[in-house]
């Protein structure tokens, strides 16, 4: 066999593996997602240019630095606490990660975390490919708030309210978590539609929930009810409590005028509220509560209206 031969078969293994090295380097340049290589220790060693793009930061300014710069505070600490167990014992991690830019703008990225492992089984490096999500996640949470949203008011649904007050039932079966349900209804609604149309009787609605919805604490719960009847599911909170609060609202509804064109109307509203402990554990469903509330609704309209019942 020709020695010459087996020099250029051995030339163009080596030119092969050249030119492939040169193009996975490429590859990784150029590719969407980003891409950061750390030592043992979790020191950046490499980021290509998506990295750099998605975070703000140049590869000198990152490297040589651990990526918790990237951290936001809105990842659990026990999601980091299991991606580094993982990837310690040798096993690739997978998950979701809400990170901070360099311009501290918040972004989410989908990650999968590797361990380099050389021919002796030791770990030499970690290798991360990440994907930001951040529109996808926007997208998605807009399509759920769709879902879970009244279109006319843009206060939450009626399916909604019924699963967090489930939620609250048995929080408060487990642990005594208070709560009170109050059942709203606009007065003499149907003159409004009859007398100046649905479309006046809508944009009352709308002006009527953004009302009671700034008045209420931001981690209760409002929703329509139905029609023109709304409820409030009042976390942590005793009738008497809530009680107060519709009573201020109900005030500032008695003195304000809702304008739509030339037209200038005045409505009251009457409300039934049922508190948590007014049942026993195994009597209290979300129907029961319900049914109680609204009763002492009936009771509010039944005694003239424009009043608020808690017995």
């Amino acid at each position: 066999m020709n020695k010459d031969y087996l020099i250029d078969e051995h030339n163009t293994k080596d030119d092969l593996n050249g030119s492939l090295d040169n193009i996975i380097k490429i590859a990784i340049e150029q590719t969407a997602v980003s891409i950061l290589i750390t030592d043992v220790d979790g020191n950046i060693q490499y980021v290509n240019p998506a990295f750099e793009k998605t975070t703000g930061y140049t590869f000198q300014e990152v490297k040589g630095k651990n990526p918790r710069i990237l951290k936001s505070g809105l990842t659990p600490d026990e999601v980091f606490e299991e991606l580094w167990g993982t990837i310690t014992r040798g096993k690739p991690w997978e998950g979701e990660l809400i990170n901070k830019r360099k311009d501290e703008s918040i972004y989410y990225e989908e990650a999968r975390i590797s361990p380099i492992i050389d021919n002796e089984g030791k770990i030499t490096n970690f290798l991360g490919i990440k994907q930001d999500i951040t529109t996808r996640k926007y997208l998605e949470e807009k399509l759920k708030q769709t879902s879970i949203r009244d279109p006319l008011t843009n206060v939450y649904n009626r399916g909604y309210v019924f699963e967090r007050l489930y939620q609250n039932i048995e929080l408060y079966k487990r642990e005594r978590s208070n709560f009170s349900l109050a059942i709203l209804d606009l007065d003499h609604f149907k003159k409004i539609n009859d007398t100046y149309g649905h479309q006046v009787g809508d944009f009352v609605l709308k002006e009527f929930a953004e009302m009671v919805a700034c008045n209420i604490r931001a981690y209760d719960t409002m929703g329509r009810y139905g029609g023109e009847e709304f409820i409030i599911l009042f976390h942590n909170c005793d009738k008497v409590t809530a009680s107060k609060t519709l009573e201020r609202i109900l005030e500032s509804i008695n003195n304000y005028s809702f304008k739509y064109g030339d037209e200038k109307l005045n409505i009251t509203f009457s409300c039934g509220i049922a508190h948590a402990m007014e049942l026993n554990d195994d009597e209290m469903t979300v129907q029961s509560i319900v049914e109680l509330a609204d009763k002492r609704l009936y009771n509010a309209k039944e005694t003239g209206r424009n009043n608020i019942v808690i017995d």
